[in-house]
């Protein structure tokens, strides 16, 4: 997206040259519009444009899009502009003129997050009850350190914690710990913290006794206990509480939790 016809075809000449299929428009309503009917990986914009500001359409565009990385280049950069450019969530910031390197850097580095994120939602597809370590494809440096840290880890009992955006295989790799330990025959147990309201997920996970609050007409087992003896992947823990995530340090350093309603310690 850039007002100037001479960047929008000099940008599209350096990126066709190494096979990048790109779509140019002069405004970002048009840009706006072209997003919304086709399906893109990145896209690059000016920060100045007639009509809406370049700011304005990474706004909007990461409100509606907010997987889709947008790539802000100006002319007139600061380092206050590129803040606010990162802030607002550009994945990256390129200051006029730029090399035909910088730029491809950028593009190359979205197009593989976005070909290891197509990867990783057509494995979700075809397994959906599991994973194994040779599900995680790629040969890039990165990927080869993480498998062989699987395979590392994988057989002990550690605790792991496991960061990542959102679509790059967090679940994929919870998956393939589990299938590479000792436990891989025992039951590995999803428990997703973001959809489950936060007065019900401390019973969710560890349980609850008979009468221990209103509907509770008898003992439920929780996911901790449903889990014991293999693995207990908690995705989107980041949305538990921090009087629960107290609960839960407890549990990971002993093994020891109390049931909702209950008195009696229990251990897995």
């Amino acid at each position: 997206v850039d007002d100037e016809r001479n960047m929008r075809e000099s940008l599209k000449t350096v990126l066709e040259s190494r096979g990048y299929r790109v779509d140019t428009v002069e405004s970002a309503e048009d840009g706006l519009k072209a997003v919304g009917e086709s399906d893109y990986f990145m896209v690059i914009t000016d920060a100045r444009l007639e009509g809406m500001s370049g700011y304005d359409f990474l706004r909007e565009t990461h409100e509606r899009w907010p997987d889709l990385p947008v790539l802000m280049m100006t002319a007139y950069a600061t380092p206050k502009l590129a803040v606010e450019a990162i802030q607002t969530g550009a994945i990256d910031y390129l200051s006029k003129p730029f090399e035909p390197e910088e730029l491809l850097h950028s593009v190359n580095r979205c197009a593989e997050r976005h070909e290891l994120i197509s990867q990783n939602e057509k494995l979700k597809a075809r397994l959906p009850f599991g994973y194994q370590l040779d599900d995680i494809i790629g040969n890039c440096r990165g990927l080869k350190d993480l498998r062989e840290m699987i395979r590392t880890v994988g057989p002990t009992e550690a605790t792991i914690l496991i960061l990542g955006e959102s679509g790059t295989g967090k679940e994929l790799i919870a998956g393939s710990v589990h299938h590479s330990s000792q436990r891989r025959e025992e039951p590995y147990v999803r428990l997703n913290c973001a959809a489950i309201p936060e007065t019900l997920l401390e019973s969710e996970l560890f349980g609850h006794e008979k009468g221990s609050f209103t509907g509770a007409v008898k003992q439920k087992v929780g996911q901790v206990e449903e889990a014991n003896g293999g693995t207990l992947f908690l995705d989107e823990i980041g949305e538990m509480s921090r009087s629960l995530q107290a609960k839960l340090l407890r549990f990971l350093e002993d093994g020891t939790f109390v049931r909702v309603g209950g008195t009696e310690e229990q251990r897995v």
